[in-house]
């Protein structure tokens, strides 16, 4: 089910809870049916029927069918009764009766229906009454008294109108809900109570949702109403406040403050609470990370690449990842066109000369991180992490700049220079392996890393496939 649709369910499933509650505090009529035996309603050849319905209280009727979109009705006064009468069709082409029903309806009584399954000429007739005013004994002016004063939320005043009516003779022989208003009385009772609570720490989300439930089963209480008003203004309030606040701190980089607002707004439901979620994620990472000092630079040392630095994440739960990249001066050089180029050449072959160290460079890694041992939390006991990867790379070459002898002065094709220059690169593969060492802020590393070159020329290549120890000293943060 959609969010919106499960909102929607649940609004639906509390307006039905609403109405079923009112009804539950409405008093009942008396319908009594006083039809004189032998009764006809004398309408010569038509097809309808009478009905009658006599009422001496002062409230006045409101009569209906569900067959008769306007009724035959008409009012008059008998003394101190009012008569109701209504005229009905008994037949009519193409149309059934069967179902019909009357309903009748007073302020303050549940709506009472009575089935008329009616024949030509039938006369009925019926007396309405309130049991209430009628007999006016204490039973009932207690109970309708007690009524009364849960309705207004004067909880333990109606428990004591209905601990009186149940103490009257009529309370053994006559069907009330006395039990059943007095344990509603308590119910509301303790949920205001936890409602107030609620609304006092400011947890106004949960005020709100105890005063809805006193709505749902109170709902004709006005000062039950009053209370989830203010509590949801004040929810309102505090939602922007928390969010606002909030918001202003993580822009400006005060996250202690802004974590504990946002922590606030997701514990009361906040409508805003996914931004929150987003943002707070935002900041355990980042505190995640310095208060492990997760992040760490490395210088790296090596004799043949003098230039290296390593990013490792050292993370005390999980893998983390590092890069490592070294060069010499020569790649400097090379980039720069300063590099001094090979001119020698062997005379038997005319090819280059090849020294006996690569004249630049340079290697590159991507590899992991895995912690092998962390004693406790405290920060200057030594922590320590496997560094390993098949992905890395090591290269260098030479520069060479020999006469081409291809080259004639006195011929007029330009496009045959005096030299061959060329770079000549030796590209290995260089899997490694290692330790990364950390105490408080300091880490030292060390990585094997053997070399394998896909093309070679010797001697140079011997020097660069060699087997190199590489030791990094570095700090986090």
């Amino acid at each position: 089910m959609k969010p919106k649709a499960g909102i929607l369910l649940t609004i639906a499933f509390m307006a039905m809870s609403v109405c079923v509650s009112a009804q539950d505090q409405l008093k009942t009529l008396i319908v009594n049916n006083i039809t004189p035996e032998l009764s006809v309603y004398p309408c010569g050849d038509r097809h309808e029927a009478q009905v009658i319905i006599r009422c001496q209280e002062p409230f006045d009727l409101v009569l209906a069918s569900n067959y008769d979109a306007n009724l035959d009705l008409t009012v008059t006064t008998e003394g101190p009764e009012k008569v109701y009468s209504i005229v009905f069709k008994t037949k009519e082409e193409g149309t059934s009766f069967k179902g019909r029903q009357l309903s009748i309806v007073a302020e303050g009584f549940r709506k009472h229906y009575i089935p008329l399954n009616l024949s030509d000429k039938e006369k009925l007739e019926f007396m309405v009454s309130d049991p209430y005013s009628k007999l006016r004994s204490l039973f009932y002016t207690a109970t309708e008294a007690g009524i009364s004063m849960m309705v207004e939320g004067m909880y333990d005043a109606a428990i004591d109108q209905f601990n009186i009516a149940k103490q009257c003779p009529e309370y053994p022989e006559t069907p009330n809900h006395l039990d059943e208003y007095i344990d509603k009385c308590d119910s509301l009772k303790a949920w205001t109570e936890r409602a107030a609570a609620y609304s006092d720490a400011e947890d106004y989300y949960n005020a709100r949702l105890m005063y809805l439930k006193l709505m749902t089963e109170n709902p004709n209480c006005e000062l039950v109403k009053t209370l989830y008003i203010n509590a949801n203004d004040n929810f309102n309030r505090v939602s922007k406040h928390d969010i606002d606040v909030a918001q202003a701190y993580f822009d400006s980089k005060r996250y202690d403050e802004a974590r504990e607002l946002y922590e606030h707004a997701i514990a009361q439901n906040n409508p805003q609470a996914s931004l929150a979620g987003t943002n707070l994620a935002y900041i355990q990472l980042k505190r995640y990370k310095q208060d492990n000092h997760t992040r760490s630079l490395s210088y790296i040392f090596e004799p043949d690449c003098k230039i290296g630095l390593m990013y490792a994440g050292l993370k005390p739960d999980k893998t983390g990842g590092y890069l490592s990249f070294g060069f010499d001066k020569g790649m400097i050089d090379m980039v720069s066109k300063n590099l001094e180029p090979i001119t020698e050449t062997d005379p038997a072959s005319g090819k280059v000369i090849v020294p006996d160290k690569p004249a630049y460079q340079a290697m590159v890694s991507f590899g992991w991180t895995m912690r092998l041992y962390t004693r406790g939390k405290n920060e200057y006991i030594p922590k320590v992490w496997l560094l390993m990867t098949p992905f890395s790379y090591a290269g260098g070459g030479f520069y060479s700049k020999i006469p081409n002898p291809d080259y004639n002065p006195s011929s007029s094709n330009k496009d045959v220079s005096e030299f061959k220059e060329s770079y000549h690169w030796m590209n290995g593969i260089a899997p490694e392996i290692g330790l990364a060492v950390r105490s408080w802020r300091i880490v030292i590393s060390y990585r094997y890393q053997y070399r394998y070159l896909i093309n070679r020329e010797d001697p140079a290549s011997k020097n660069l496939e060699s087997a190199k120890n590489l030791l990094g000293v570095g700090f986090c943060w």
